[in-house]
């Protein structure tokens, strides 16, 4: 009898028919939870369901750091009620039609979890960037139509259309029973490839494997070869699902990447692929070529050269960025091998530049900045405007097609080679270089060639080009302004800001004035004293010397300016010495000797000094050559 009575008790409990007070309770709207507003309570096995709901509701609201049934993801109070009427009211609502529905106990723990799944990985992916906040709308949509055609025994395929790859994917994979569920699937490759071509192979790979022989597949290969043949040659040399369907692809250029995949000199080789599957250059003949390093390095450059000149004419050729990435890496080698031999006579030292054209030599210095030393920019740059006799500067550039012309004229502003270059040129066509130079910058991809610029505003020296840059930078604003382009009107309005504010060497100019409070920008010229003292107000500041003869001569000159005065106090110690203002605003400078054997030694004391003591310098000064700069 007791064992019968216990069993009965637990029937009546899983039925639904008898719960704990706690349990089914309905939920308010103070707890931020599901608010049934009928009579009815909730059975206790759906309690558990709804409470994962509330709780990953609750998470979506805490993103803003306050929890008060408001999801405020921007500062559109408009789009904040809409995200969180989704989240909230579409929610709940989706659950009361659960809960009131007349589908069986297993159908709707499987909608409820299935919603808070959606709502789950909502957090997770607005918590690693792959969805806007906003996103919430869409995705509660999409996910409820989802729903209703799962719930009434339609397909979920239809619904992959007409939004994004992270929503769709979301609320596809909440639904794996659906009969639909494999159209769906194609769907969303299909939706990958056109959102995300570049990581398309991995992911079809990764996720899609089962996928792999889907019609559609050898075109969406074939379309990736054309953007990125590298990523193509990959998966094609890999012993995969993927890399065997690749093998098989039909397409001309997948097959001259499988055959330069095949050649034992893939690297090499893969940067000429429009040209090998265009029948211009063969694979053993640029096998052959490679073995001679200077001989295939004239020959990338006037590839590049071509590959710039067909993209002006409006031919699209493949492996661009692939070459511009060999020509780099290869005009290093120029610039390491110069640089190594920094003590060496010049005749000995640029031996390996002897041989290069004008040509070869401009983009070794324009992919070199971050290891050329500063002498070695300028041995190589006296070379190339010698070897640009008779020609100008003008017909240089017109040779390269103005690739990274701006870079170029950075560099030269930075190591005071400018004026001679321009020299070479009739002064209206210097003045036309100029204008081009800092012109059409809204239409460039990315922010480089703004950066250029604005690296070479603070090392040209010359007034009336600074002046004439002024205007063309000012012009430019105002022409971005009239056409209402953003992008243009942000650029040359930082360009303006920066340019203007150096030109007056004041803070308080108009235009500066203007310019930083419209943008919200902190002075671009100068630094206030009170952002490089610490808390207490006082300021740090670091100065490295090194071990050569130019090293000691500097730190010489450096300490005589110091010495004998009474408005400094100095303490020296083995690796460095520390002055101290004894006048005026407190101000340290830790200086660290030049050391001729042991300048890591004393580097690395001083460091520690600073860190055991918890001093933070604001300023930092490089005194020395380039090649120490790593160091400092």
């Amino acid at each position: 009898m007791k064992r019968f009575f216990i069993f009965f008790i637990v029937a009546i409990i899983s039925c639904g028919f008898f719960t704990s007070s706690s349990a089914s309770v309905k939920m308010s709207q103070q707890q931020s939870v599901f608010n049934d507003t009928s009579s009815n309570l909730i059975p206790i096995y759906l309690q558990l369901w709804h409470d994962k709901i509330s709780k990953a509701q609750g998470e979506t609201d805490l993103f803003d750091g306050k929890k008060d049934q408001l999801v405020e993801v921007s500062n559109d109070k408009k789009m904040n009620k809409e995200v969180t009427h989704a989240i909230y009211n579409k929610v709940n609502k989706m659950r009361s039609d659960i809960e009131h529905a007349s589908s069986d106990r297993r159908h709707k723990i499987f909608y409820l979890n299935s919603i808070y799944k959606m709502l789950q990985h909502y957090n997770s992916a607005r918590r690693e960037g792959l969805l806007q906040p906003q996103d919430a709308i869409v995705l509660v949509d999409n996910f409820s139509k989802m729903l209703h055609a799962a719930r009434n025994g339609k397909s979920i395929a239809p619904y992959v259309k007409n939004v994004s790859y992270e929503v769709a994917s979301i609320n596809v994979t909440q639904f794996s029973q659906n009969f639909g569920y494999n159209k769906a699937r194609l769907a969303l490759l299909r939706l990958y490839a056109k959102e995300h071509p570049e990581d398309f192979l991995r992911t079809l790979n990764q996720n899609y494997s089962d996928l792999v022989d889907a019609p559609f597949i050898d075109s969406v290969v074939a379309s990736i070869a054309v953007n990125y043949p590298v990523k193509v040659y990959n998966f094609a040399s890999s012993y995969t699902v993927l890399g065997r369907k690749i093998r098989k692809n039909p397409d001309s250029l997948v097959q001259t990447i499988v055959a330069i995949g095949s050649s034992g000199k893939a690297i090499q080789l893969l940067p000429f692929v429009d040209y090998i599957n265009r029948g211009e250059y063969s694979i053993s003949k640029l096998k052959k070529l490679s073995k001679n390093q200077d001989d295939f390095y004239s020959l990338s450059v006037k590839t590049l050269i071509d590959m710039n000149m067909r993209t002006l004419k409006g031919e699209s050729p493949v492996g661009v960025k692939d070459m511009e990435f060999n020509v780099k890496n290869r005009s290093l080698r120029y610039v390491r091998m110069v640089n190594e031999l920094h003590e060496s006579p010049d005749r000995i030292r640029f031996a390996a530049a002897e041989e290069l054209t004008p040509q070869e030599i401009y983009y070794v210095l324009v992919n070199s900045q971050e290891e050329i030393y500063t002498s070695s920019f300028v041995g190589l740059y006296h070379r190339l405007l010698e070897r640009m006799k008779p020609e100008s500067g003008e017909h240089l550039l017109m040779s390269v097609v103005l690739d990274r012309f701006r870079k170029f004229i950075t560099l030269s502003a930075a190591y005071n080679t400018l004026d001679p270059f321009l020299s070479t040129m009739e002064t209206s066509k210097a003045s036309l270089l100029m204008r081009k130079f800092v012109s059409g910058l809204q239409n460039t991809k990315g922010l480089a060639n703004a950066v250029d610029v604005a690296d070479a505003f603070g090392s040209i020296d010359d007034s009336v080009l600074l002046d004439n840059l002024q205007q063309q930078v000012n012009l430019n604003f105002q022409k971005m302004k009239a056409k209402n382009n953003e992008r243009g009107k942000v650029i040359y309005g930082l360009l303006a800001t920066l340019f203007n504010t150096r030109n007056s060497h004041s803070a308080a100019g108009d235009w500066a004035d203007q310019m930083s409070e419209k943008l919200n920008l902190p002075p671009l010229d100068y630094i206030p004293y009170e952002e490089l003292t610490n808390a207490e107000g006082h300021i740090y500041e670091e100065v490295f010397f090194y071990g050569d003869k130019d090293g000691f001569a500097s730190y010489r000159s450096f300490m005589s300016s110091f010495n004998n005065s009474a408005n400094w106090d100095i303490t020296s110690r083995k690796y460095w010495v520390e002055i101290n203002s004894s006048r005026g605003k407190p101000i340290t400078i830790f200086a660290k000797k030049p050391m001729a054997t042991e300048d890591e030694e004393g580097m690395r004391a001083l460091q520690q000094y600073l860190k055991e003591n918890d001093i933070n310098p604001s300023i930092f000064i490089h005194r020395g050559h380039s090649y120490h700069a790593q160091a400092s």
